[in-house]
């Protein structure tokens, strides 16, 4: 994986995600967001990188669905989904982005032994750290779009 920066959307497969979820129609992207999540909580400690590059990119972008405030400037961040409603988050959403987070942020995961020799490791940390905070702290936005999204979610 090539990396070029710390945020969240700055690695290729970040980068690939996000364009997966440009081109999912929008009925069916916030089943991508959620399917990346339960990917990583469910990996824990053997979550491999790409995973959870994959993972820190959709807990980015359930963030700044909850905000409708860019949670970073990259180039190929989903700048495409500000102003839309495309994934309606709820309080269960949320925790699973965090959870993923968690999982990212394990001792000895793969994520975090990856970063640990780098001189930006401690920025990497601290970004996915910030990521994880304002996540929780963030009140999520309970709509009945979103329960239904969610129903559809983990009904497949």
């Amino acid at each position: 994986m090539a990396t070029w920066q710390v945020g969240p959307f700055d690695n290729d497969d970040a980068v690939e995600w996000c364009g997966a979820l440009e081109h999912t129609t929008p009925d069916q992207r916030s089943y991508l967001v959620r399917r990346t999540l339960e990917v990583a909580v469910s990996a824990g400690r053997a979550l491999a990188p790409e995973d959870a590059a994959r993972a820190i990119a959709a807990a980015a972008t359930v963030l700044q669905s909850i905000t409708g405030i860019p949670v970073s400037n990259s180039a190929y961040a989903p700048h495409f989904l500000l102003d839309r409603d495309d994934i309606p988050v709820n309080s269960p959403l949320r925790e699973l982005a965090t959870r993923s987070l968690d999982a990212v942020l394990a001792d000895e995961s793969s994520w975090r032994l990856r970063w640990a020799e780098n001189i930006e490791g401690e920025e990497a940390l601290r970004v996915i750290e910030d990521l994880r905070v304002s996540l929780a702290d963030s009140g999520a936005v309970e709509s009945p779009q979103a329960s239904d999204q969610t129903d559809r979610g983990t009904s497949r």
